[in-house]
């Protein structure tokens, strides 16, 4: 048992601060019932000597009683700082209680001479007070195991010994039995001292592990900055908690980040955003928050704004990061970023708001080209009011619910029939006309709702595609922000699961861009997906050097080509030599491949020669209602009896809509 005593459980001077506090607050209310105990037994004790040692008796009771008594006083002078009591002051405290139980032991071994002095009833009932106040005076120290440990030795082992060389048999067995005692007292102090220890370590691992959990959901992992909601948490704090604190915020995109990104890799990029991210870290603009909303996308709060100018030249400082190039390996880059800046002193808007203010004035910046920094101004209000309106439309469910979805066939290229369906938003409101997903999607995910209207819309989709024959499948986008939210794939099959429609015929659409946020949580939905029997497809493949990594990195059931690939086929040799090796990867890694944007034979009639499987177009059919999905099905089913192979399905000659 004493093997495997350590100087931890020997002495608070190596104790955690965790431990230490822990023994701190269980021994400061022991304390004072120590020093009662001690009172009462030193009292009794001698009272009963004295008629046999004399009044000398008293000295020792008496020293040791007015060191308590002046203890007690500082114990209650204090007792109000024990909740704010810092580390050395704890450990100023333990030294102060270690030295008063080494007094305490003192006076118990001065105590043991009066053994000596006294006949056998004297000693009988001298150590019986003995072992009392050494039992009651280590219990209460048990959370200071070296104090509880002194106490038990100097209490007992003088007292043991003198009892057993009297000679005399009653008084040897007294003095055995206290010494075989000694030792069990002190293993249940140990054992005791153990158990705490290992519950402040157990609790402080959980306290550490939920820190490294919420460090992970409010840190950006790339550039160790705050995140997206981070900074989307502290602005609605701010705003609820002080809201007439003059607010002010800047949001930053990197200009030809994309390229440098497509060209030279993901490597590249992510090198670049963290030495960005490493240069807005060290900027001094007051009291601030800077963090990475996503991708090349950084945006910086000011909580701390007397003035306009103020705010702007702070801001302004962010442009001042990007002076310097930037070197990766051998490559030298010179970034300039877009710097739009939103202020509101008087906080009579909504938080949502004023990120939308800096946001337009951002993409304002970046369309005019300038370095300068951009303020939010009253002529981009009619942008800004119409993206306002869409916001609540979007919190309003009735309006909300005027969100339709159009089919666009997905054909085989051999047989010219319909395979698929790809689901396709489509909003048109009573006041703001057509909205399209590019405007609301975007609005839908700054508000948080877009679980609900994916979900919503998921469920439109699978009761229309009930109405199909078995063989035709539905594809389904899934957005960025849904894509990386865990529970995602587990509502998907549910939803599945509640229509009692087959997982093999819906096939989820996924683009590179919606990998970019957390590519981890991507990859865990759709393999979650995929093993509850939905395909994957990677949408748009070909518009940036990040696909190839991705095909090396999931399993997908399939890849569309994005349709920059398709548009110039009919006039670029060297677009058709791009895609055909294109093709040719995609063959390597055996991924069935969807041609879209078809829009003229003639490039149909090419993409069928050069081995694509599916194709999907204007040419072949726009977006249809869900009742005429139903007609061309029934339409494609009599052509397919009649073995006709027209690959004009539905009104192909009609205006082009806006997909």
């Amino acid at each position: 048992m004493f093997r495997n005593l350590s100087l931890e459980s020997l002495s608070h001077w190596h104790s955690s601060d965790a431990l230490l506090t822990e023994q701190y607050r269980t021994l400061r209310p022991q304390v004072p019932m120590m020093y009662l105990a001690i009172i009462i037994n030193m009292a009794f004790l001698a009272l009963v000597s004295a008629r046999d040692v004399g009044n000398a008796v008293f000295v020792a009771p008496a020293l040791v009683g007015v060191t308590i008594i002046g203890r007690l006083i500082g114990l209650h002078r204090t007792r109000h700082a024990v909740a704010t009591a810092t580390i050395p002051q704890m450990r100023r405290s333990m030294n102060t209680t270690l030295a008063a139980a080494s007094v305490v032991a003192l006076g118990l071994v001065v105590w043991t001479a009066l053994i000596a002095r006294s006949g056998i009833e004297g000693r009988t009932y001298v150590a019986l007070f003995t072992a009392l106040c050494t039992i009651s005076t280590a219990s209460c120290l048990s959370s200071l195991p070296l104090a509880a440990y002194i106490v038990i030795a100097m209490g007992t082992i003088p007292v043991s010994l003198t009892l057993i060389l009297t000679g005399d048999l009653l008084l040897v067995s007294m003095g055995t039995n206290i010494l075989l005692i000694a030792p069990l007292v002190i293993g249940k102090i140990y054992s005791q001292h153990e158990r705490l220890r290992h519950l402040v370590e157990t609790r402080s691992s959980i306290t550490a592990e939920k820190r490294k959990v919420s460090e992970l959901a409010y840190r950006d992992a790339l550039t160790g900055l705050p995140n997206r909601r981070a900074f989307l948490d502290e602005l609605a704090r701010l705003s609820a908690e002080q809201p007439h604190l003059p607010l002010a915020m800047g949001m930053i995109d990197l200009d030809g980040f994309k390229l440098i990104n497509d060209t030279y890799g993901h490597r590249t990029g992510d090198a670049l955003l963290m030495e960005a991210g490493r240069r807005f870290q060290e900027l001094r603009i007051g009291d601030a928050l800077v963090a990475r909303l996503g991708g090349d996308e950084f945006a910086v709060l000011l909580r701390d704004v007397d003035t306009l100018a103020e705010a702007r030249e702070r801001i302004a400082k962010m442009g001042s990061a990007f002076v310097e190039p930037f070197i990766v390996g051998t490559q030298v880059f010179r970034l300039r970023a877009s710097i739009g800046m939103a202020e509101e002193l008087s906080q009579a808007e909504t938080t949502l708001a004023l990120i939308n203010r800096a946001d337009l004035a951002m993409y304002e910046a970046k369309r005019a080209r300038t370095s300068d920094i951009l303020l939010f101004t009253p002529d981009m209000e009619a942008m800004y009011r119409r993206r306002l309106l869409v916001e609540q439309a979007l919190a309003t469910s009735e309006e909300n619910d005027l969100i339709s979805l159009h089919y666009q066939p997905v054909v085989d290229a051999v047989t010219g029939r319909i395979i698929a369906f790809e689901a396709l938003a489509r909003w048109t409101h009573p006041t703001l006309g057509v909205i399209s997903p590019a405007e609301f999607i975007p609005l839908a995910e700054q508000a948080g709702i877009t679980r609900a209207m994916t979900m919503h819309l998921l469920s439109l989709a699978l009761t229309a595609a009930a109405q199909w024959p078995d063989h035709v499948g539905l594809s389904f986008n899934l957005s960025g922000a849904e894509l990386n939210t865990p529970s995602v794939a587990d509502e998907i099959l549910a939803v599945l699961k509640r229509h009692a429609f087959d997982p093999g015929r819906l096939s989820i659409e996924v683009t590179e861009t919606a990998l970019l946020g957390d590519f981890a949580a991507a990859r865990s939905a759709l393999a979650i997906l995929q093993k509850g029997g939905v395909r994957i497809l990677l949408d748009d493949f070909g518009a940036g050097y990040a696909s190839i990594g991705y095909l090396r990195e999931l399993q997908f059931d399939g890849i569309k080509l994005d349709g920059s690939l398709i548009s110039s086929l009919m006039e670029s040799p060297s677009a058709r030599d791009l895609l055909v090796g294109v093709l040719h990867l995609c063959n390597a890694i055996g991924a069935p491949v969807t041609a879209e944007m078809v829009e003229s034979a003639a490039q149909h009639d090419l993409l069928r020669t050069l081995g694509v499987q599916k194709l999907q177009g204007y040419f072949l059919s726009r977006p249809l209602t869900t009742e005429q999905a139903v007609v061309a099905c029934d339409r494609d089913h009599r052509a397919a009896l009649r073995n006709e192979s027209s690959v004009v399905l539905f009104d192909a000659r009609a205006s082009r809509a806006v997909a």
